[in-house]
């Protein structure tokens, strides 16, 4: 390979090295902002659940609910990619999770995903995927208008709703419904309120799946881009290894060349000493 067409590969791998850290830099940016709204997560599931059992202290209704005799899956995908095997963990756990529930009705939320298990689940809902932390809480507004068209159709028994998506621990399956076990409720005097008792539950009730689709959502994401980070650096690594090989390779080259042009010229010199030229 020729001396200007090294540098050129070197040209393009210092161009491919840059790509690569702004990418890593946007991943570690996105971290730092589902660090950040972790905390708000957390507290917002407490307070709604606080709310839910306050409400539900008030009257019988929604303390023993009936047992859902249909169950519906979420699985919550990758959108973006250079992450590894993200997607394709969820798939390969999809053929196990179809056996043990058996009839359950699927909904795929992510383009990505949905091309790797559209063969495994041809009748799936397919459902928009997160790019990130911006459009995380419009992407949940559309998974909830998909469930509550589902829940309809299913009238009058409501399904249960679980979740599959990635966590801190690995594949997490997440149950949103029917209503988790409670905490006590507040001490003292009952909240005032200016809605029914059924209504007030289900609203309060939305609220919780909304708010646990957006904490599945956020670890989710804050799992894709930890994988992110890791791919960026084993990118980052190797080109840094192949720049150093090809500048070794360019500088043995180029000496090369040098010492053939100095031995061209010394040749040169004595030829022109020999016949007797200046």
């Amino acid at each position: 390979m020729s001396g200007v067409a090294l540098r050129e590969r070197l040209g393009l791998l210092d161009e491919l090295r840059q790509i690569v850290t702004a990418m890593r830099n946007l991943a570690y940016a996105e971290l730092q902002r589902l660090n950040r709204a972790q905390s708000a997560q957390a507290k917002a599931e407490h307070a709604i659940l606080r709310a839910l059992a306050d409400t539900a202290s008030a009257t019988q209704a929604g303390t023993a609910p009936s047992a859902p005799t249909h169950i519906v899956w979420l699985v919550i995908g990758a959108e973006r990619g250079f992450c590894g095997g993200f997607n394709d963990r969820l798939a390969d756990a999809l053929p196990d999770l179809m056996r043990r529930h058996v009839g359950s009705t699927w909904m795929i939320a992510g383009t990505r995903l949905r091309q790797r298990v559209e063969p495994l689940l041809p009748d799936a809902a397919w459902l928009v995927g997160s790019n990130g932390t911006e459009d995380a809480v419009s992407c949940v507004d559309q998974w909830m208008s998909a469930l509550v068209s589902l829940e309809q159709s299913h009238s009058p028994a409501a399904p249960a709703l679980r979740l599959l998506h990635h966590a801190g621990h690995g594949i997490a399956e997440t149950p949103l419904l029917p209503m988790p076990d409670l905490p006590p409720p507040t001490p003292g005097p009952r909240p005032m309120r200016h809605l029914a008792i059924a209504e007030l539950m289900s609203k309060l009730l939305a609220e919780m799946v909304r708010v646990g689709l957006l904490g599945a959502l956020q670890q989710s994401l804050q799992q894709e881009n930890h994988w992110r980070l890791g791919q960026m650096q084993r990118a980052q690594d190797y080109l840094e290894e192949a720049g150093s090989r090809l500048r070794r390779r360019y500088f043995r080259q180029r000496q090369t060349e040098i010492t053939s042009e100095l031995e061209t010229l010394m040749s040169s010199l004595d030829i022109k000493g020999g016949l007797g030229l200046p």
